[in-house]
């Protein structure tokens, strides 16, 4: 086994998923009440978060919207808040995901660029296979 770095300590990481333990027959309900299995994709450069659920969700109002403060504010979320996640999404990309363009004549606006599309597809598409894991996960243990 190799350990993995994370923010609270080291997490066992198996080399060879077949030194995994088996779940048959184990019960989340004997740990303690009400315990249910997550999962959910995260997308990281380095040790910093690039896309996750929340950002995601943002990416979408921001399209739909076109706008950074409106999408934030349809999300319960700060403009500030939300104006340092798409700095940070923009950082830590190849290319910007997000376009702004300031007001005058035309109107100013924000878009999602190529790459913001692209962005949210793939998330989606990790995500649904965590939801797929999670199920698999949760039939197991249920057996």
């Amino acid at each position: 086994m190799r350990m993995a770095g994370r923010k609270n300590g080291l997490v066992r990481v198996p080399e060879d998923p077949g030194d995994e333990a088996e779940l048959g027959g184990a019960s989340l309900q004997t740990l303690g009440a009400d315990l249910r299995i997550r999962a959910k994709a995260w997308i990281t450069a380095g040790d910093e978060t690039f896309l996750a659920y929340g950002r995601i969700v943002l990416l979408e109002k921001i399209r739909e919207c076109g706008s950074i403060s409106a999408a934030a504010r349809s999300i319960g979320m700060s403009y500030r808040r939300a104006w340092w996640h798409v700095e940070t999404m923009n950082r830590l990309a190849k290319r910007p995901l997000v376009s702004t363009a300031v007001g005058g004549k035309g109107g100013g606006g924000t878009r999602l660029t190529p790459e913001g599309e692209e962005a949210v597809r793939l998330y989606r598409v990790l995500d649904g296979r965590a939801k797929t894991f999670e199920e698999h996960v949760k039939e197991e243990l249920n057996g």
